[in-house]
């Protein structure tokens, strides 16, 4: 009986086991080297039902009844389907996929593949963005994607990057992209007050960045949108481009820690920028002086050979080997319900200039969760803080910039009689600024303290297996802390006995997307999805700040010290948008595509008459490839045409060169006082008709491969007007002002882009090719009433209708006098003058490149990996301002001066050369602005350099380690240029004034993950 029993309960056993499934095992490995692979998703088609690989490649899986194909897939490998049938172990093996990580595009609001997109995008991935010695992302975009002109304005850490997207499109609005995080628009630029310029006019020096916030090593992806089938779809702010970057996100498998660490040098880089020793100054100041008609017992009494003793190297002292470093840590894991991604890191960089540094501590978490099979929801996370020391303007007497490259080389910094630094006001100090800035910048500062807090939360609900309704807040505070010191010892702070300026600026925006998404397949040729979104972002901005003056010592360094305020100043301001978004997408066999979108936005920037305005684009794409007659081509592996043409706008409207969000009101100033009592008067005149700037693009593109893809090319034509551009214009003086703002004048921007990628070696070595060029072109169509318009924020430059953007407008030199050695400029007739003031003034070059771009080359061999980057910008102007200060023919006697100031100048009847007659006080305005300073920008750097070795997993074993990396690169390393100042890399101004030059930087880390 008891045998009985017990084969019941056996075949019963059995029976519930058929009944429920059985168990499949297996490994899953490299078909390469056969290494195996952990975290590939198993899952049973059809269904919701899987697993993962473990640390050692394997997998178990209960088959349900009913389970017939198992699916196999991991980022960068090539999926695969298995069918079931009887078997109990399924062992696969898979390939790499190169080009699955380009199949997603990321392009704004919603995802496509790469065979079906019809935009004109550019894709930088995380592998170009990791571990570079860089503090903001945008500067890591130079040169990396066809389009987009990334230049630094100065070389201080942190600082903002002037990024251009397709060349200018406005000429006083703003004329940045618009950044879009994780699908949400920020706030972008410096948000500084100026070292409390609001309650004082004293310069900081220097700018900040809240995008250096972020920490590059968190960014999976940056994808730049240029035409309009992409812009479009941010209507109002799309007009300059747009930049997505997209953080990293968990994989399901395993969960894994990366642990990293980075250390590094950065050393000064002059470029062609030589000063004269104390030898080289005595001599060439001696001879000015004797040129001058200077009685040679003065010359010995003003210049005497005793003055060498004392020679000094200001720019040694001024500059320094600035050191970084980055420590991190990210883990990331989760399974088919949950994923995860975080990550810490503190990041810190000293600028080669003295007192120049910045820190950054950032912290990020990015959580997905699946709720059920209709519910899941997301969350992106990033808190950062940042305290940025920043070196002085050249306007302050402390800045070491200015004072390093002009301080005469014959004085001493040590004053003899007291063995300590000279504070720069005594008798025998001869610094032209009355300062010692190695004294006063050591006691005066400028720093900025910011903290970030920028979030997402999204909500997503499946109503049908085709419809998709996602809800998401988005949260970006920043709240800015400005600092700036003036010590009472030094001559920036004698004056007042000591200056303080404080200020607080915090920054709010509050974005809610409402999106309903959704895709169908009708019959076997008809693809079609669609999306529709209400966006609504508000933003509020406050800011304070507060001068004191007088203080007992210079330990007190709090306003409530001061014996005297000097000012106080604030302001509350803040924007809306509310915005309907539509787009449809549709494809026949997978070979036709075509895009629309509509986008309706409404600000409270505008005015009542126009508070809304419509955007729209039209895209389409054929795959030619997939044609009959295609088929048996040996040649093409690819083949697609694309065309796009919409609109964008911008609603970036800067006044008087700050963001205005009330430009299209009658406004008053409530500053004024009498007597006590509180007063006010106009400050705007009203215009209920202003809109925004709009853009209509053309583009015409093509995707090629070749030779299995070997060989992949894109190019791209373009053609972009720009037009209702506002522009302050003038207005009869009766209404109470002289300019008003006015939507007139239009702008053309027009070129091509090329993009080439090539797989030259296959095999154990691996040797691949990346190469982009841009050649864009601009020109002014319309300004009011055809008049030229000097440029308001560069000097030097003016708006000419039939010339392009950025064109410099200069007295043209005409070289040297050979009968007295003096100036000579050319005149409207042909002929020249020896008068400043009769020269007439033409255009004599422009600031942006006819053509850039960067050239990589990678090299792969085992667990080696070499890659050598390249980029370059040719064809355009600088106009060194710098170099008119310390290569003026004497104007600036007693200040240092260039090497070259002291080679081919004027010094006898019948000379033929390149410099006048150098006399004490100068010749005849010879150093005013000219062209004689107007310079070739083109140059070819050697931008970045990378060597690394990661440790093969056969090495690794079965230790805790899953991979190892070790890595050295260099940023910067060689420039080819004949521009002769500190740096041919410099922003859309073209122009360059004693700028903090971009050093070169070498660093080595490891990253070990397990």
């Amino acid at each position: 009986m008891r045998k009985i029993l017990l084969l019941a309960i056996a075949w019963c056993l059995c029976f519930t086991a058929m009944a429920q499934g059985r168990t499949v095992t297996g490994k899953v490995t490299a078909a390469e080297d056969g290494t195996v692979l952990p975290g590939v998703s198993v899952v049973i088609k059809g269904t919701t039902t899987g697993t993962v690989t473990d640390a050692n490649g394997s997998y178990t899986l209960l088959i349900p009844e009913g389970g017939t194909i198992l699916s196999f897939s991991f980022i960068g490998l090539k999926a695969q389907e298995v069918e079931i049938g009887n078997r109990a172990v399924i062992d696969v093996q898979m390939t790499n996929d190169v080009t699955q990580l380009s199949e997603i595009v990321v392009t704004g609001y919603s995802e496509t593949s790469q065979r079906n997109l019809v935009s004109a995008i550019g894709s930088v991935g995380s592998q170009s963005l990791q571990n570079v010695a860089l503090t903001d992302v945008s500067q890591m975009l130079q040169g990396r994607a066809a389009g987009v002109q990334s230049a630094s304005g100065t070389g201080q850490p942190g600082a903002v990057q002037s990024i251009r997207i397709r060349g200018t499109s406005t000429l006083t609005s703003g004329q940045g992209p618009l950044y879009v995080i994780d699908g949400i628009p920020v706030t972008s630029g410096d948000l500084t007050q100026g070292g409390g310029n609001a309650a004082n006019t004293a310069s900081p020096g220097g700018t900040n960045d809240v995008l250096a916030s972020i920490n590059p090593n968190d960014i999976e992806s940056v994808t730049i949108l240029k035409d309009a089938a992409a812009t479009s779809l941010y209507g109002s702010r799309g007009g300059n481009g747009v930049v997505l970057i997209t953080t990293k996100r968990g994989k399901s498998g395993d969960s894994s820690i990366t642990a990293r660490a980075q250390f590094g040098v950065t050393i000064p880089n002059m470029g062609h920028f030589k000063v004269m020793n104390g030898q080289q100054d005595w001599t060439y100041e001696r001879d000015v002086l004797a040129l001058s008609g200077t009685p040679q017992n003065v010359i010995d009494q003003m210049r005497p050979e005793s003055k060498l003793d004392s020679a000094y190297n200001w720019v040694d002292a001024a500059f320094r080997t600035g050191k970084t470093s980055n420590y991190e840590i990210q883990t990331q894991g989760g399974d088919n319900k949950t994923r995860f991604f975080v990550s810490g890191g503190v990041y810190s960089q000293d600028g080669t200039l003295i007192h120049s540094d910045f820190k950054r501590y950032s912290m990020r978490a990015n959580l997905d969760h699946r709720v059920n099979e209709k519910l899941d929801i997301s969350l992106n996370m990033n808190v950062s803080y940042t305290d940025q020391n920043n070196a002085r303007a050249g306007s302050d007497f402390a800045s070491p910039l200015a004072g390093s490259f002009t301080t005469t080389p014959l004085q001493n910094p040590i004053n003899p009689n007291t063995g300590k630094y000279f504070i720069g006001s005594e008798y025998n100090y001869i610094g032209f600024t009355g300062d010692n800035f190695l004294y006063s910048s050591d006691r005066n500062y400028v720093r900025n303290n910011t903290l970030r807090s920028l979030g997402k939360v999204a909500l997503g609900y499946e109503i049908t297996k085709d419809i998709k309704f996602t809800q998401t807040l988005g949260v970006d505070l920043i709240q800015i802390r400005e600092k700036n010191w003036f010590d009472p010892t030094t001559n920036d702070g004698a004056p007042t006995n000591g200056q303080l300026i404080m200020a607080q600026n915090q920054d709010l925006t509050l974005t809610s997307q409402s999106k309903l998404a959704g895709g169908w397949t009708i019959g076997e040729k008809h693809n079609l999805d669609a999306l529709a979104i209400m966006e609504v972002q508000k933003n509020t901005s406050s800011q304070f700040a507060s001068t004191g003056t007088g203080f007992a010592s210079p330990q007190l360094q709090t306003l409530n010290s001061a014996a005297l305020p000097q000012g106080v100043a604030g302001s509350d301001t803040g924007y809306s948008f509310l915005s309907y978004i539509g787009q449809a997408n549709y494809n026949y066999s997978d070979k036709y595509f075509l895009t629309a979108s509509f986008r309706r936005d409404g600000s409270s920037r505008f005015g009542a008459d126009n508070r809304f305005a419509n955007f729209w684009s039209l895209g389409t794409s054929w795959r030619v490839i997939d044609e009959e007659f295609m088929k048996g081509s040996n040649t093409f592996s690819d083949l697609k045409l694309r065309a796009s043409y919409g609109t964008a706008g911008n609603a970036n409207i800067l006044v008087g060169g700050t963001v205005s969000n009330f430009p299209s009101l009658e406004l008053y100033g409530f500053g004024p006082a009498y007597n006590g009592q509180p007063g006010s008067q106009p400050s705007q005149i009203a215009n209920p008709k202003l809109t925004w700037e709009q853009s209509t693009t053309l583009n015409i593109g093509v995707d090629v491969g070749i030779f299995h893809d070997r060989i992949r090319a894109t190019v791209d034509a373009y053609n972009k007007i720009s037009e209702s551009l506002l522009l302050s214009v003038p207005v009869s003086s009766t209404s109470g002002f002289t300019t008003a703002l006015r939507n007139i004048g239009r702008v053309r921007n027009h070129g091509i882009e090329g993009t080439l990628s090539t797989v030259n070696v296959e095999g154990a070595v691996r040797w691949t090719t990346d190469f982009n060029i841009t050649i864009n072109r601009s020109k002014i169509l319309e300004l009011p009433d055809g008049a030229d318009i000097i440029d308001p924020n560069v000097a030097g430059q003016l708006f000419r209708q039939g010339q392009p953007l950025n064109s410099f407008y200069l007295r043209q030199w005409a070289g040297v006098n050979p009968a007295d050695g003096t100036p000579l400029w050319r005149t409207a007739d042909g002929g020249t003058t020896g008068s400043y003031a009769a020269a007439t003034r033409f255009i004599v070059g422009n600031s942006q490149p006819r053509f850039m771009g960067g050239f990589n080359n990678t090299v792969t061999y085992k667990g080696f990996t070499l890659s050598v980057f390249f980029y370059y910008a040719l064809g355009h102007q600088i106009y060194n301002q710098s170099r008119s200060f310390m290569e003026d023919d004497g104007a600036r006697f007693g200040w240092n001066h260039l090497v070259t100031a002291g080679e081919d100048y004027w010094k006898k009847p019948g000379d033929i050369v390149s410099r006048p007659k150098p006399i004490n006080g100068g010749n005849n305005s010879s150093s005013s602005p000219s062209s004689r300073y107007i310079e070739n920008g083109s140059y070819l750097r050697l931008r970045n350099v990378l060597l690394s070795y990661s440790l093969p997993t056969n090495v690794l074993g079965t230790s805790a380690f899953r991979g190892a990396r070790v890595y050295v690169q260099a940023q910067n390393l060689l420039t080819w240029t004949k521009y002769s100042g500190f740096d041919p890399e410099i922003d859309a101004s073209g122009s360059e004034f004693f700028r903090y030059p971009v050093g070169k930087s070498v660093t080595g880390g490891i990253e070990l993950t397990f």
